[in-house]
């Protein structure tokens, strides 16, 4: 198994697969990729029956709660969820509680119930003797400024919770979790950002200098640029993990095959480097690839390449090559 293994996961997620594949099928070819990793985004039907799959398969876990639990949870009804997870719980790293339910979309709908859910579930674990993280996967909608990457700042009206999210995920031993999207990045600003300096495949000519570091590529700037807005919250050592990233096949003109695979290997190579990043060298960035299988049923935004990220097609064939 490679050095990248240790360090890569894949999403899986069952809600819009269209036909489903059978959670223990999936769990198998995840550990065959090979990767040692995998998350869901929930806890409940098919997902349960992928986290016990993935579980017997040898496959360290991260475990979603979708944000419609949020509510239930914040008054304290966690029996449901602890009674899930516990069957599985050695397998199982932290608990994502809440899929980026800080992102402005929702218009703050989570905001008085996030950090509560999260401390009502740290409490419940503790009681049940389960020794699992607590933490939340963020958009990187929370951060206001990303460039230079020393100039990382989180939107100020998210501070404060992000700081609270934050307290939890290092009392239980949780890092933070993030989405970050170069792919997402480039679409927003294709005039500004070069496509190969998204794609790992940059010249080292066309690093991007920021005082004494100089970054290769859009990933590792991102990462970094939220390490300097962590610090500036007082959390300047919180290990930052990517919970999700990856590159859709059509649906966009950059959505192709071929970027995908430039992207999904660019990633392993780096994993496998453990190098770290520019601000964190020598600290391996644990990244969970976006996604495992197509979704034909995903509602088509922010665009019409939702359906396509997967690193396999609903024939559970894989889409390209790539070296592991």
């Amino acid at each position: 198994m490679s050095n990248a293994a240790a360090t890569l996961g894949v999403n899986f997620g069952s809600l819009f697969m269209a036909p489903p594949v059978p959670p223990d099928v999936a769990a198998r070819q995840i550990a065959a990729l090979p990767v040692q990793r995998a998350k869901t985004f929930s806890y409940r039907g098919d997902d349960l029956a992928f986290i016990r799959a993935a579980a017997a398969a040898g496959l360290r876990l991260v475990v979603g709660v979708p944000n419609d639990q949020l509510e239930r949870l914040a008054l304290g009804d966690t029996s449901d969820l602890v009674d899930a997870i516990a069957p599985s719980a050695g397998a199982i790293d932290f608990l994502s509680v809440g899929n980026e339910p800080l992102d402005p979309m929702y218009g703050g709908a989570h905001d008085a119930r996030l950090v509560p859910a999260m401390q009502a579930v740290q409490v419940a674990l503790r009681q049940a003797g389960l020794k699992i993280g607590v933490t939340c996967a963020h958009s990187y909608g929370i951060v206001a400024a990303s460039y230079p990457p020393s100039a990382g700042a989180l939107v100020p009206a998210r501070q404060d919770l992000v700081r609270a999210t934050c307290a939890v995920a290092q009392a239980t031993e949780a890092p933070f979790l993030v989405t970050l999207y170069p792919f997402l990045a480039y679409l927003s600003a294709p005039a500004d950002i070069p496509l190969d300096y998204c794609l790992f495949t940059a010249p080292p000519e066309r690093a991007v200098v920021d005082g004494a570091y100089r970054y290769g590529n859009l990933l590792d700037a991102m990462h970094d640029a939220l390490a300097v807005a962590l610090g500036r919250v007082g959390f300047p050592d919180l290990e930052i993990v990517v919970g999700e990233t990856g590159w859709p096949t059509e649906g966009a003109a950059a959505a192709t095959v071929a970027n995908a695979r430039l992207f999904n290997q660019g990633l392993i190579e780096h994993s496998r480097s453990r190098r770290g990043t520019p601000r964190r060298p020598g600290r391996a960035v644990t990244s969970y690839l976006f996604e495992m299988y197509d979704e034909a049923n995903k509602p088509p935004v922010p665009g019409p390449f939702e359906s396509a990220w997967g690193l396999f097609n609903s024939a559970l064939q894989p889409k390209y090559p790539l070296a592991w």
